[in-house]
């Protein structure tokens, strides 16, 4: 399949990194999250670490970082200046991408969710609702602390169905059906849910479908009419499993897998195509190779400008990178400078605005899209999960 993505990596990454900063400490976590210790934490907004400087943070505009922090991996909500505005035991629901509300899986096997919102809010998922959002149905693009998409509910046939989940009802609506017919091992889904327009009412789908040549497109679906747009892409994406969409809808970007050499182990392009015109653009540039660990390794900016991917060099383990590029440039190795052979690798990387990108890497910085210059953070997080925008749907 490319690229082999296990969501239990990110725990023990986080689990390394607390034991590396808190010994024998083993302290246990309570399985059913505490909407009271929430708010506490929400209203206290103590500092992760009240010693150490914290960094003036960019613009934000009220975002929210979601990570994986201390010895019980737990899942902890904090802004980029530091304050935390909850903490609760729990995992992530496989590579789920969070746009209003973070959706958090119990540990103890029962298949309890909820969701927790910016401003640390904890509602329950519905037991009906839970049963559907598991690892199991690919990314899960969660829109608010009440709706979230799946794009590949598998049926009994192997078809996709894309559907809208009532968190709180477990009322599902349906969005569309692709047959699976293309080689599942090599290609992934025939679905999988990509991102959400800004305002909210456009939802991007990644489609493979083999029913007589293997091709590829981009499947919008406007969420108020129902209506369905195709945009072919370039068979040389065909690999590329997590494809990432500007929010504005006129981007995609992938890596094309362009095999070994006597020099390079995995030789991956990066590829920025235009929805409106169907322009490929090779934008590699000078950037070294790299291949995401795991999602969402390429992203753009907020603002549709710009493009980070990030990995492993040579889908290695031992030296690591983030790339950006402008749209309608080329790509460039930025971060981190001269740093061959860092066993600490890089525990997430994501964009704060438009021109400044969070990377875990040895610590948190704030590291600037355009020349890789680093500012140190404080956020008491090990392993970064996403970011939540202040954009939410009721």
């Amino acid at each position: 399949m490319g690229k082999l993505r296990l969501v239990s990596c990110l725990f023990g990454l986080a689990l390394l990194t607390a034991c590396s900063s808190h010994g024998a400490n083993t302290a246990t976590a309570t399985l059913t999250p505490s909407p009271t210790a929430a708010a506490s934490a929400s209203a206290s907004s103590a500092p992760v670490s009240p010693s150490a400087p914290v960094s003036p943070s960019p613009s934000t505009s009220g975002i929210v970082l979601v990570g994986l922090s201390g010895v019980e991996a737990n899942i902890t909500l904090v802004r980029p200046d530091g304050s935390v505005v909850a903490t609760m035991p729990g995992t992530p629901v496989g590579d789920e991408h969070a746009i209003g509300a973070f959706l958090v899986m119990a540990k103890d096997g029962t298949g309890r969710e909820w969701t927790i919102d910016r401003s640390g809010v904890i509602k329950q998922v519905a037991a009906v609702a839970a049963m559907l959002l598991t690892p199991n149905v690919g990314p899960v693009l969660v829109l608010s602390s009440t709706s979230a998409i799946v794009g590949c509910d598998q049926a009994a046939s192997g078809d996709c169905n894309a559907e809208v989940i009532d968190l709180a009802t477990g009322v599902v609506r349906p969005l569309l059906t692709v047959a699976n017919s293309a080689p599942e091992m090599q290609f992934g889904n025939s679905l999988k849910v990509l991102d959400v327009s800004s305002d909210m009412n456009t939802v991007w789908f990644r489609e493979v479908n083999g029913a007589t040549a293997t091709t590829l497109a981009i499947v919008a679906v406007d969420l108020t009419t129902g209506k369905l747009t195709t945009h072919a892409l370039p068979a040389a994406l065909l690999n590329e499993q997590y494809l990432a969409i500007s929010r504005d809808g006129k981007w995609v970007a992938g890596q094309e897998d362009a095999g070994t050499n006597s020099t390079h182990l995995a030789i991956r392009h990066l590829h920025i195509v235009s929805l409106a015109t169907g322009l490929d653009s090779d934008v590699q540039g000078s950037a070294l190779y790299v291949v995401g660990q795991r999602p969402a390794s390429i992203q753009f900016a907020p603002n549709g400008s710009s493009v980070e991917w990030w990995g492993g060099v040579d889908n290695g383990s031992t030296e690591w990178r983030v790339n950006t590029s402008t749209i309608g440039g080329t790509g460039k190795t930025i971060y981190p400078p001269n740093d061959p052979n860092d066993p600490n690798g890089i525990n997430g990387v994501s964009w704060l605005d438009g021109s400044t990108l969070i990377v875990l890497h040895s610590g948190t910085s704030a590291v600037r899209a355009d020349n890789g210059s680093a500012t140190p953070m404080q956020v008491g997080i090990d392993v970064l999960l996403g970011v939540l925008t202040p954009t939410q749907v009721t």
